[in-house]
């Protein structure tokens, strides 16, 4: 038995004899009704938790999607009370470098709505929000635009750059929590994905030499 759960157990029998054996432990919890109120406690909140992660499963939440309707992004941005707007560019090499990444982030921070459109498909946005250069993310939270990141400057200034610095920069915005302890400095695809099942996500699109190019302004 893990010395964590002989803790508790010991804290909800009130006994303090370490020598009692983990079957003598397990056989005096089964009689015991306080085992019984953290087992509906836990299951509450499993099914909660559960609730919770469907609904925002329903909403795109723990994929990065790609959308084709300018009104589609509308409501993200206006209903979401998180998200990562990405407006790229098919012909952008930059874009497909970003997309790699957030494709890799977005099942990490499942509170966080991750989304790409092309500014071709969502010219009043593009408008609206002056971007002129690409790749550009806005930074969406509680229904507004918090912050953006446009081309790589903030992020080392190369194509090169990894997934967890990314990270590090849409956190300082507070677009999306890093994980706790140790785990923040684990490589993001070296970590378990939370509510993985029906992940469709892949990692980083292979970017060849010759196919990377600098941040370029866009005219309307």
């Amino acid at each position: 038995m893990d010395d964590k759960i002989k803790a508790v157990a010991r804290r909800v029998l009130n006994e303090d004899d370490d020598a009692l054996s983990d079957n003598e432990l397990l056989a005096e919890l089964e009689n015991d009704p306080e085992l019984e109120k953290l087992r509906e406690a836990r299951l509450d909140q499993l099914k909660r938790e559960m609730n919770w992660a469907r609904d925002l499963r329903g909403r795109g939440h723990g994929e990065y999607m790609e959308l084709h309707r300018e009104e589609e992004m509308v409501k993200l941005i206006g209903s979401e009370s998180k998200a990562v707007v990405h407006f790229t560019h098919s012909q952008f090499a930059r874009c497909k470098i970003l997309d790699g990444h957030l494709r890799m982030l977005a099942p990490h921070h499942f509170e966080t709505r991750f989304a790409s459109i092309s500014v071709e498909k969502c010219p009043f946005l593009a408008q609206k929000f002056q971007i002129r250069v690409l790749p550009c993310l806005l930074l969406v939270d509680g229904g507004r635009v918090a912050d953006r990141i446009v081309g790589f400057e903030e992020l080392g200034n190369s194509d090169a750059f990894s997934t967890n610095t990314l990270e590090r920069r849409l956190a300082k915005s507070k677009a999306i929590e890093l994980p706790k302890g140790e785990l923040a400095r684990v490589p993001v695809a070296e970590r378990p994905v939370p509510y993985q099942i029906g992940y469709r996500g892949q990692q980083h699109a292979d970017i060849s030499d010759d196919e990377k190019e600098p941040a370029k302004e866009l005219e309307f």
